[in-house]
C-alpha cells in the first residue's frame, strides 16, 4: 500500500509540475522540395531573409 501511496504521490508531483511549465510557441513551415538543388536554394533564400532553418533528409 505504500508503494502505490508513494508512486501516487510521484505521479501527481509531476502533473503539478508539468501545469505549471509553458511551452514557447513554436511556429514553423516545413517545404517539399524536388530536389537537393532546389531545397539548398530555398534555405539559402530563407537564410538571407533572416528565418532561422535547418536542412532534412527523409
Amino acid at each position: 500500500m505504500k508503494r502505490e501511496s508513494a508512486a501516487k504521490t510521484k505521479t501527481e508531483s509531476l502533473a503539478e509540475r508539468a501545469a505549471t511549465k509553458t511551452c514557447p510557441a513554436l511556429y514553423q513551415v516545413v517545404a517539399e522540395c524536388q530536389s537537393e538543388r532546389d531545397q539548398r536554394q530555398l534555405y539559402i533564400e530563407l537564410k538571407a531573409k533572416g528565418y532561422r532553418c535547418r536542412l532534412l533528409n527523409l
